[in-house]
């Protein structure tokens, strides 16, 4: 029986190596759809205008991609007030206490 411990690693291992087949076979597939814009805008307009097209859609993915990661997430938690941090210092300190004797008794 593995421990809980083990599991989490285990799940977050499994769901990396579904991450990354995902993202190769995205990748796979926009290789494809890309030749097949070249092959379709190449016939219309010709190889120049296939170019700017294709170098256009992914320059504009590209600065999307930018912009959405330089977002700064919205936090709206109320600020804290003066001295409050002392006082979660505190709590934390007393609840490690707690958890420190109620191991050591189990122990016993």
């Amino acid at each position: 029986m593995r421990s809980g411990v083990q599991a989490h690693l285990a799940r977050g291992a499994r769901r990396a190596a579904w991450a990354t087949a995902g993202a190769l076979l995205l990748g796979v597939g926009l290789a494809f759809l890309t030749g097949a814009a070249w092959l379709v805008l190449e016939a219309l307009r010709g190889p120049a205008f296939a170019a700017l097209v294709i170098g256009l859609v992914y320059a504009g993915a590209g600065l999307l991609a930018l912009g959405l990661g330089a977002r700064r997430a919205r936090c709206d938690l109320p600020p804290q007030a003066e001295g409050q941090g002392a006082r979660v210092f505190e709590q934390m300190a007393v609840a490690f206490g707690e958890g420190f004797l109620a191991g050591k008794a189990m122990r016993r």
